[in-house]
């Protein structure tokens, strides 16, 4: 069942995703989305995301690693939104269930977000391991939930949406304070369990900027014109017409799009990297 259809509002004239409570949602908060939007509201959300990420790099940078964890092990997978694959995981699963803690040490391990490769939430989408989309729109709906909690009473007031006090059983990311805190919100229910609405233009199913794009579009790319350019390449087939050939399949072999390989790629051509980055971020 869909929001539109519980609550009789034309699905169309929704400003909100319109979420089926019944099952997951299989879109994911893009911070690129955010960053791009024109409102109030994605400037102000976006500004508490970037400051969130610069008080992690501050504190690897320091190796407040066990501060550092504290702060991971806060982020949740809010199922409030129905977004990803919440409904898929155990209800109250943290991000940081073991995963906190391996985050942590590979962070320190490789010195990721000291080294300052890591700059930004864009940066740390492409280069930490174990980060893929749905980690990162866990994050930043953990950073930013207050904001949606606002938002969804805002809709409601708007579409006559029931609500009821909820004591929310998760810590809320207070971005002014700086800590996090027990909170209570007026929200929508739906089977005991309450719903927050999310926009439209917060959500895609696949990241505008993502680290397989970075392969796929720059990576491999780069590393076939290298090997072209090495005249005892193994990757390299030269045929009697003269046409040349890069075996690109045993060049991603060699080269598999993983975080590491990215890292490696960043760590050598850092500025190839930043030119990519501002240019699918300026569009």
């Amino acid at each position: 069942m869909n929001i539109s259809i519980k609550y009789h509002i034309p699905a169309r004239e929704l400003d909100f995703v319109n979420i089926n409570l019944t099952k997951d949602n299989k879109l994911f908060i893009d911070p690129f989305r955010i960053k791009k939007g024109d409102t109030e509201f994605h400037k102000k959300c976006y500004l508490k995301i970037e400051s969130f990420v610069n008080i992690m790099i501050k504190l690897a940078k320091n190796k407040e690693y066990k501060k550092l964890l504290e702060f991971i092990d806060n982020f949740y997978e809010r199922n409030e939104t129905r977004l990803g694959y919440s409904i898929e995981t155990h209800y109250g699963k943290s991000f940081g269930e073991n995963g906190g803690t391996d985050l942590v040490k590979s962070l320190s391990r490789n010195s990721i977000l000291e080294s300052g490769f890591v700059e930004d939430i864009f940066d740390f989408l492409i280069m930490v391991p174990n980060i893929g989309e749905d980690k990162v729109s866990d994050i930043i709906t953990t950073i930013i939930f207050l904001d949606l909690v606002e938002y969804t009473q805002e809709q409601c007031n708007l579409w006559k949406i029931p609500t009821q006090t909820i004591t929310l059983k998760k810590l809320c990311w207070n971005a002014e304070k700086e800590i996090w805190e027990k909170r209570k919100a007026d929200l929508p229910v739906y089977l005991k369990k309450p719903i927050v609405f999310v926009p439209k233009s917060f959500v895609g199913e696949r990241y505008l900027f993502s680290y397989e794009k970075l392969y796929r579009e720059v990576i491999i790319p780069l590393y076939k014109n290298l090997e072209l350019k090495n005249k005892n390449s193994s990757f390299v087939v030269k045929y009697k017409n003269g046409r040349v050939h890069v075996l690109g399949n045993k060049l991603r072999q060699k080269y598999p799009c993983t975080k590491y390989v990215i890292l490696d790629f960043v760590k050598q051509y850092d500025l190839l990297y930043r030119d990519y980055k501002s240019k699918v971020l300026e569009n």
